[in-house]
């Protein structure tokens, strides 16, 4: 698959995309964005920009089997499960919202974005992924450390 080898650059652009996305949030309900209308808006920005990408996907081409091999054996209704993934995104990011604009950013922001355990697991459960041993300690170091930045502080 082409790219492949740029899997961490891929990770570290989301990580920069969804901090500064998640610090937007936090500033934008200091100043006083409702959380309902806040996410409304940018999910509208999440919207158009999904919009804008399909055109211009239409445009070239890419959703035409015979053009792009990529599609070569896909069944279409798996289509339907990027709807239902964006249906998710947008209950996530309101809850995120919700958790950012009513705690602390750092904390908040930890635990949502702790999802990649949850990925991990049903990946095992579901695709049958492995998972090494180090894997697991390094998800269980994981997780802990967010239970640990999200305790009150002690003394």
């Amino acid at each position: 698959m082409a790219g492949e080898q740029y899997w961490a650059l891929y990770a570290l652009g989301a990580f920069v995309f969804f901090g500064v996305t998640n610090f937007i949030l936090k500033y934008a309900s200091v100043k006083g964005i409702p959380s309902i209308e806040g996410t409304a808006i940018l999910l509208l920005g999440a919207g158009l920009t999904g919009i804008l990408a399909t055109l211009v996907m239409m445009y070239r081409g890419m959703f035409d089997g015979s053009r792009n091999p990529s599609l070569a054996g896909v069944d279409p209704k798996y289509f339907a499960l990027m709807a239902v993934a964006g249906v998710t995104l947008a209950l996530g990011m309101y809850f995120l919202k919700l958790a950012v604009a009513t705690g602390k950013a750092g904390p908040a922001t930890a635990i949502a974005l702790s999802n990649a355990v949850l990925v991990a697991a049903l990946a095992w459960l579901v695709l049958g992924e492995k998972l090494s041993t180090s894997e697991l300690v390094g998800m269980t170091l994981y997780v802990a450390a967010i239970l640990v930045f999200s305790l009150k502080p002690l003394g």
